[in-house]
């Protein structure tokens, strides 16, 4: 039986930018693997993300908030924080790029959104 998701896994193309850029965000590096593929986990609290380098070059994927009309695949990575707006002023201040102001959502929660180095979509995410 499941018990929960032991980590997700982000291919990147430069494993080095993205373990500095997760780090801005608080995450810590784990362990180096380097068997059939260089990569490293990274986590914070019990959000853990194997990141991994890819020989493929990055192919942007269109999507959109309403999320219905999106392509088949692993969407977004959603963290959960006590405070987006604090969070939000943290990660800016790190040097984390936002794609707007944090914004109340009319389904109960706070979400500032944000891309990784590779394209992929983040949020912060606060529940009202």
């Amino acid at each position: 039986m499941l018990k929960g998701i032991d980590n997700v896994g982000v291919a990147v193309t430069d494993l080095a930018r993205s373990v500095a850029f997760y780090e801005k965000l608080g995450f810590h590096k784990g362990d180096d693997y380097e068997a059939d593929v260089k990569g490293c986990t990274m986590s914070s609290e019990t959000a853990v993300l194997f990141l991994f380098q890819t020989r493929h070059s990055p192919q942007a994927v269109g999507r959109e908030a309403s999320l219905a009309n999106n392509p088949p695949g692993l969407d977004h990575i959603s963290f959960l924080v006590d405070d987006v707006n604090q969070s939000y002023a943290e990660c800016r201040a790190r040097g984390v790029s936002f794609l707007g102001e944090p914004e109340d959502q009319d389904w109960g929660a706070r979400i500032a959104a944000f891309k990784d180095p590779d394209g992929n979509n983040l949020y912060l995410l606060q529940y009202l």
